[in-house]
């Protein structure tokens, strides 16, 4: 799993103004968004992860059966 801290979508974003009254609620309600803006990042970040080595598998296999083709044509030519 990626860690959320270290990943791009994790940077710190730009401070957000506080709320001018001290109410305890209202700090728990933007901590609680703020850690589920965290999770969604990190879940962005793995998903795109997943998607880039899916694309480098099919590259890989896309190769392995060129190869598998250009080596069964040699052997029918072969017979």
């Amino acid at each position: 799993m990626i860690d959320p801290l270290t990943t791009p979508a994790a940077r710190p974003r730009a401070p957000q103004a506080k709320p001018v009254a001290d109410d305890p609620e209202a700090d728990a309600e933007q901590a609680a968004l703020a850690q589920q803006q965290l999770a969604f990042d990190a879940d962005t970040a793995e998903a795109a992860e997943l998607a880039r080595e899916r694309a480098a598998l099919e590259t890989l296999m896309m190769t392995w059966l060129k190869d598998e083709d250009a080596i069964m044509k040699k052997w029918i030519e072969m017979i």
